[in-house]
């Protein structure tokens, strides 16, 4: 193709420069834009890059513009100061923000960057408090609020399933507190990222594994952090997760003013990973006293009965004795009259009152005169000796 001698010729390095002049030229001073943080990267040097993105309405599309961001070490303690003073913000993936920077052609590498030199924490901290008004009016309308609340806790609740980073303070602090506490618990753990890209989809997914195991509570902890680091806990997903599930949800988040939207629809909300420990070992503590104290009573009420029993044991033997003795002494009267009785039909005393018993050689009782004949030899009887005789 011949060379069409109206088209200007310039090298690669000279079209950076008229393209580095002309956005100057668009672009004399510092603007603020807002979009969302993504890709975050703090390098050697000190620098900090990102994209500063405008997320597109289609969950799982590219975003809708992007466009990269430097933040020069220089400008970076000035940055962190503000949002620091402001509530304990920080850069972090996700976060939406105004910044304000400069608009600049970088020719070595043939794109345009912003070059942040400024934060305004008051417009995060405003979509921050608004998206999660939101939520919360959601969650209330759907009446997901108090669902979690409204679970009875299982008494005592031995089985813990816990979602947080495993190996961090946090981790560490709660399941110290369960084991110093001298109690059978059994820890169903599950590591889950708490900050940062992709955090929020890690903690619901966590949540979702352990109730599998069907503990008797499950408990999400973590430390404390900036509003960015917890902003984990604020998200939607997390929120209708808990409200889904069919077991109680004990937050232990640590954080002191204000209260996450995962607090919110949770059954019961602490401030600390540790406290949130300690509110599960009185639950299950309470148990156990109950149960010693019933055995207590128990053994109270069995040495009182034992006691009462061994009294109406006495009283009884005693009124046995005393009707034993009476009965005795009315069968000896009555065995006394019986003996009597038998002394005076006894035949002795019966001759020794004028009567005789006559027998024959044979024996015989002679009770008539028919019994005997004439020549019969008889004895009779009589109280001091016998007399023999025969029938005439």
């Amino acid at each position: 193709m011949a060379t069409d001698p109206d088209l200007p010729v310039v090298t690669v390095a000279e079209l950076g420069a008229l393209v580095g002049e002309g956005v100057r030229a668009l672009f004399p001073d510092d603007l603020w834009i807002e979009g969302q943080i993504s890709n975050l990267h703090l390098a050697r040097s000190g620098h900090t890059y990102f994209d500063l993105v405008e997320p597109n309405d289609e969950p799982g599309k590219a975003p809708s513009a992007l466009f990269s961001v430097t933040l020069w070490k220089g400008n970076r303690p000035g940055v962190e100061r503000t949002l620091v003073e402001a509530g304990g913000l920080a850069l972090a993936d996700d976060l939406v923000v105004r910044l304000r920077a400069d608009l600049r052609f970088y020719a070595p590498r043939g794109r345009l960057q912003l070059n942040m030199k400024g934060i305004d924490p008051a417009f995060t901290l405003g979509r921050l408090a608004a998206e999660r008004d939101r939520l919360l009016r959601a969650l209330a309308d759907e009446g997901l609020l108090e669902r979690n609340a409204g679970l009875p806790v299982p008494l005592p609740p031995l089985r813990v399933g816990l979602v947080t980073s495993v190996g961090s303070a946090a981790h560490a602090d709660f399941c110290t507190e369960l084991e110093r506490s001298g109690i059978g618990f059994t820890i169903l753990e599950r590591d889950a990222r708490v900050q940062g890209e992709g955090s929020a989809l890690d903690v619901a997914e966590g949540l979702r594994v352990v109730a599998t195991h069907r503990p008797d509570v499950i408990a999400l902890v973590r430390g404390g952090g900036s509003a960015a680091d917890l902003a984990t806990f604020d998200a939607e997903v997390v929120a209708r997760t808990i409200a889904a599930l069919d077991i109680p949800v004990f937050t232990g988040i640590g954080h002191e003013i204000d209260r996450s939207v995962a607090d919110e629809v949770a059954h019961s909300a602490f401030k600390t990973p540790t406290a949130c420990a300690v509110a599960i070992v009185a639950s299950a503590r309470g148990v156990l006293d109950d149960l010693l104290a019933l055995r207590a009573s128990i053994v109270v009420q069995a040495q009182r009965a034992v006691a009462s029993a061994s009294g109406r044991q006495d009283e009884l033997a005693a009124r046995l004795r005393r009707s034993a003795d009476t009965v005795l002494a009315r069968q000896g009267e009555r065995l006394d009259a019986l003996a009597a009785r038998l002394r005076a039909l006894d035949p002795a005393k019966i001759l020794a009152r004028g009567w005789s018993i006559t027998r024959t050689s044979d024996g015989d009782l002679v009770r008539s005169v028919a019994d005997v004949r004439s020549g019969d030899a008889l004895e009779t009887r009589l109280a001091d000796g016998t007399v023999t005789s025969t029938v005439d």
